[in-house]
């Protein structure tokens, strides 16, 4: 009997020994659990903390055209493929006589000029030339979206920019109705001034107020440029926008290499190889009275004319484009002489109202003058660096295409 009854105490034992291992092993668990979710929410609650580089690489991955071009070269890789058995069959075809094709019960001459035209290799260029075309047009596209999403990026930085610069200039008008106000009560100064100082004030707030509207809608259109959602909090981390004097341009060069490169030419080299197959088989099958021998023909001589005129206009989009990098460094050159007046002209006016030689007025206006200057100057840095990027890749695209 206390056999059992030490059995069964040392069973309880064991029973309760497991139960609370259970219990603190639920409450680790659910203590983890816990734990993971507040991480979790305190991630969710957080900023998307977003550089430059990271909006261009999350823009290419949603934006649809280049799934689109993918799609497209594969469909071109499938043409070539049915090209080639055509000109296969063609070649086969047109190695029979008559009696053979009687025999075999084939009639050629109903599609005959689609079959002149698989024998010269006119599926197998078309669906070559539109790889070749493709694949440019993608290598354009990946361009177009980084010109188009550093150009919202930097809209929030401008928006951001002058927001910092409009709290400074509204700090100061206040400081200046502050000490307006202490020689107004003085009798140093007029009404007229006090009012000047209080209208100066009430300016700086609009503007300030303003400023805020331009972030918050740069802020949506970077938000839809990135395909996120419109309430997605998110602080931009490359705000080192800077200039990089431009260094000794070879405008000779950027030309031949966009002859080279560029998607039109291209086309329009490609679209004269085909054309000159495909009026050289309608000129062999009709007689030169047809019309579809005169059309052949006058679409050869378009296609002729059209590789000139692609050069030209190529030619004509480098140049411009870099007359417009050589205006826009000018531009910020200049503006940055006009700070460094606009400061000097701040510093001295207000040493003039100290000692009682320059207006209130003249304070005011000049702090105007000056933030207008830092503002102007940072959109001529932003409208620089996106020129340079449009010269540096001018050989594969131009302005009409960056604006789509």
């Amino acid at each position: 009997m206390k056999r059992k009854i030490a059995l069964l105490l040392a069973m309880v034992l064991t029973l309760s020994t497991i139960q609370t291992n259970y219990a603190l092993a639920d409450e680790e668990k659910a203590a983890e659990a816990t734990t993971a979710t507040v991480e979790t929410a305190a991630e969710a609650a957080q900023p998307l903390q977003l550089s430059i580089d990271d909006a261009i690489k999350m823009a290419a991955e949603s934006d649809r055209g280049m799934w689109k071009i993918d799609d497209a070269i594969k469909q071109m890789q499938e043409m070539r493929k049915d090209g080639s058995d055509a000109k296969k069959q063609a070649e086969a075809l047109m190695d029979l006589d008559l009696g053979t094709l009687s025999m075999l019960n084939v009639d050629i001459t109903g599609n005959y000029v689609e079959t002149l035209l698989a024998k010269n290799g006119y599926y197998i260029k078309t669906a070559d030339t539109q790889m070749k075309l493709l694949e440019k047009n993608k290598e354009v596209l990946t361009v177009g979206i980084e010109i188009k999403t550093k150009s919202l990026y930097y809209n929030v930085l401008i928006a951001e920019k002058t927001i910092e610069i409009n709290q400074a200039k509204l700090a100061s008008a206040k400081e200046q109705l502050r000490v307006i106000n202490l020689k107004f009560n003085n009798g140093s100064a007029t009404k007229a001034e006090v009012l000047n100082g209080e209208m100066s004030v009430q300016q700086a707030q609009t503007d300030l107020d303003s400023a805020n509207d331009d972030l918050n809608m740069a802020r949506l259109n970077l938000l839809n440029g990135l395909n996120l959602p419109f309430d997605t909090e998110v602080v931009l981390t490359s705000k080192d926008l800077s200039y990089v004097p431009t260094q000794q341009l070879n405008l000779d060069a950027a030309i031949e290499k966009a002859k080279t490169d560029r998607p039109e030419i291209i086309e329009a080299e490609n679209a004269l190889e085909l054309q000159k197959i495909e009026t050289h088989v309608y000129t062999a099958y009709y007689t030169s009275n047809l019309r579809q021998n005169k059309s052949a023909v006058e679409k050869l001589k378009d296609a002729e004319l059209n590789v000139p005129q692609a050069y030209k206009d190529v030619e004509l989009d480098v140049r411009t484009s870099y007359l417009n990098l050589v205006k826009a460094e000018r531009s910020l050159v200049n503006m940055d002489k006009t700070v460094e007046l606009a400061k000097e002209a701040a510093r001295i006016n207000k040493l003039l109202y100290e000692n009682g030689m320059a207006a209130a007025a003249d304070v005011i206006a000049a702090d105007a003058n000056l933030a207008q200057a830092e503002i102007g100057r940072y959109q001529l840095l932003a409208a620089y660096n996106l020129s340079k990027l449009m010269f540096d890749n001018s050989n594969l695209m131009g302005s009409a295409s960056a604006d789509m």
